[in-house]
């Protein structure tokens, strides 16, 4: 049974050939063998020879196809509809019937796998486009990481106390001049301003920032 359809097809494409000698025969007068057209006609079994069934030929069959084409045309031909798979390949290939049916034939006896789909060429603008938003920030730099302290750099010793307790904060980020600010805005009762400033030079959490600024005094 899997010989069927290539044998079915290779019946369609004598009986073409056939039909169509027999009306070039009718039309074509009588040439002498120095004629150009005995010579052609001498040339047809090379084009007879081209449609020969072979896996080369069920290969560059289905490189003409799409994948979409592919699978229509290999539907027919698991549904032994030949006609329709000759008729879909010439639709999908211009080609001729003749050899749109060795085409087929070849298809069957040699299944080939669906094509890969061809990727899409990339857009490219034209030089003289208009700049987008989205061009210029692929384009401009990535911003620098912010410089990390130095290993060993100076570290700014804050220290306060309330009777026994006593805190300390310490970082690179401080100095006696913002910590003046700080000591000023707690002193004045501004404790929230305080703490965020000490917040922004210290690597300390809000709790402790609150506390550490509540505990300033004249004294500290």
């Amino acid at each position: 049974m899997e010989y069927v359809v290539p044998l079915v097809i290779v019946l369609v494409i004598v009986v073409v050939v056939i039909v169509g000698s027999r009306l070039l025969g009718r039309r074509t007068p009588p040439t002498s063998a120095t004629d150009p057209a005995s010579t052609l006609a001498k040339g047809r079994p090379q084009a007879r020879a081209s449609r020969a069934i072979t896996r080369e030929a069920a290969q560059q069959a289905s490189a003409r196809l799409t994948p979409e084409t592919h699978q229509r045309v290999y539907s027919y031909i698991a549904q032994r509809q030949v006609m329709n798979a000759v008729k879909e390949y010439r639709k999908a290939t211009h080609m001729g019937l003749g050899d749109a049916a060795a085409a087929v034939a070849a298809l069957a006896e040699f299944p080939q796998p669906t094509p890969e789909p061809a990727l899409p060429e990339p857009v490219v603008p034209p030089a003289d486009a208009p700049l987008t938003v989205e061009d210029i920030m692929k384009a401009a730099p990535a911003p620098a990481p912010a410089p990390k302290p130095a290993h060993g750099a100076y570290r700014y010793r804050a220290i306060v106390s309330q009777g026994d307790e006593v805190r300390e904060v310490a970082s690179t980020r401080l100095n006696a001049e913002i910590y003046g600010r700080i000591r000023q805005l707690a002193l004045s009762g501004n404790y929230d301003g305080a703490a965020r400033l000490l917040l922004d030079h210290a690597d300390i959490g809000a709790a402790e920032a609150h506390e550490f600024v509540a505990m300033i005094g004249p004294e500290d």
